[in-house]
């Protein structure tokens, strides 16, 4: 019992991503990563500012602060809404992964970890999702697939918006130069990456063989890197994972796909509104048009390099609606995007905290009831 307690404490600690040596050396460390990260970020965000307002002559930060400024009251509630409307999509996708999970339990899953990774880039949410389900009485089987799935539907999504964006460019006839030239031929040879995977994983036996494939330069590439792989061939491996997920998935797939289409809207459609409240009129920057930059944007911070892909996503938007604006509107237009990533990014870190102390007043709560019980 005693080895089986610490062999549990020690899963724990490793699903949680917390370091098991707590000596001050490692402390050191810690401290080191995320200073390491907060400079990352601010140099991001400071390279993005200096290229836009070198490529943009006409940006003028006193025209996107007035733009802001001039938001009415119903607009600003308009914005609230539209941003709550989105959270409780969020919610609900996390929610679909988890056989009878309520909504308000995945608004929390979903909020908590994503304060958590939009200071720290990477999988940093991963951990502490595992950790909520787990909490709610959830197997580890099916806290496990949940948390697989909800980056599968999160990336699989981004990755697919780029092709979805093609079609949109085409419909809106948005002009196809200079930098949205280059994002749209990224983009399209990222959809046929995508579509080239989704293919190989629509059969058992084509899985099987790419895998096989795959195998021996994989290998090659990882023990140069000092990675290791499973000793099972790739194919045998890759086989049996598919097995896996389509077996605990099974059943889910609609309503995920239903929840992650209705979270993808009410995400564009903030864009939308955003970019409409400051002034931007539907002649000058069409609806298909906003949401063919958010699809390029998305497939450009599908696996996101800084924290909330900062500077990054600025740097995108504001490049790619300026350029389907014909260069004009460049103000009102950094203005949108300041307040869309204020809500989709800067917003979550503090009420993304407050969910995690919801989580564990409740977690607390439920320790002391258990307790009391036992002690009766």
């Amino acid at each position: 019992m005693g080895e089986d307690h610490e062999d549990k404490s020690s899963a724990t600690v490793a699903a949680e991503g917390l370091p098991t040596d707590l000596t001050p050396n490692s402390r050191r460390n810690t401290i080191r990563r995320i200073a390491f990260r907060i400079t990352l970020v601010v140099a991001v965000l400071g390279f993005s500012t200096w290229v836009l307002f070198n490529v943009f002559d006409d940006l003028n930060w006193n025209e996107v602060r007035r733009s802001i400024a001039e938001l009415s009251d119903a607009e600003a509630l308009s914005l609230i809404f539209g941003w709550m409307v989105w959270v409780v999509t969020q919610g609900a996708l996390t929610a679909s992964l988890v056989d009878k999970l309520a909504v308000r339990r995945g608004v929390l899953a979903s909020l908590g970890p994503t304060a958590i990774s939009s200071l720290i880039p990477g999988p940093s949410d991963l951990p502490i999702r595992f950790r909520m389900y787990q909490s709610w009485g959830v197997s580890s089987s099916e806290a496990t697939t949940a948390v697989v799935g909800s980056g599968v539907f999160s990336i699989g999504a981004n990755l697919i918006l780029p092709s979805i964006a093609g079609v949109l460019i085409v419909l809106a006839d948005v002009p196809l130069s200079g930098f949205f030239s280059v994002i749209v031929t990224a983009s399209v040879a990222l959809a046929i990456i995508v579509a080239a995977a989704g293919f190989t994983l629509g059969s058992q036996q084509r899985t099987l063989t790419v895998g096989r494939w795959l195998d021996r330069p994989t290998r090659t590439a990882t023990s140069k890197l000092r990675k290791t792989l499973p000793d099972d061939n790739l194919g045998v491996f890759f086989v049996k994972k598919r097995a896996e997920a389509a077996d605990q998935l099974s059943g889910k797939w609609l309503k995920c796909s239903l929840a992650t289409i209705a979270t993808t809207a009410a995400k564009c459609s903030l864009l939308v509104l955003t970019l409409r409240f400051v002034g931007i009129p539907e002649d000058n920057l069409s609806w298909l048009a906003v949401a063919a930059a958010y699809g390029l944007v998305a497939g450009m911070t599908a696996i996101p390099i800084t924290p909330g892909s900062a500077g990054v996503a600025e740097l995108g938007f504001v490049g790619l609606l300026t350029a389907a604006a014909d260069g004009d509107w460049v103000n009102q237009i950094t203005a949108g995007v300041l307040l869309y990533r204020l809500m989709t990014w800067l917003l979550l870190i503090p009420v993304g905290m407050g969910a995690l102390g919801v989580w564990r007043y409740g977690v607390r709560a439920a320790e002391r009831r258990s307790a009391a019980t036992n002690a009766v």
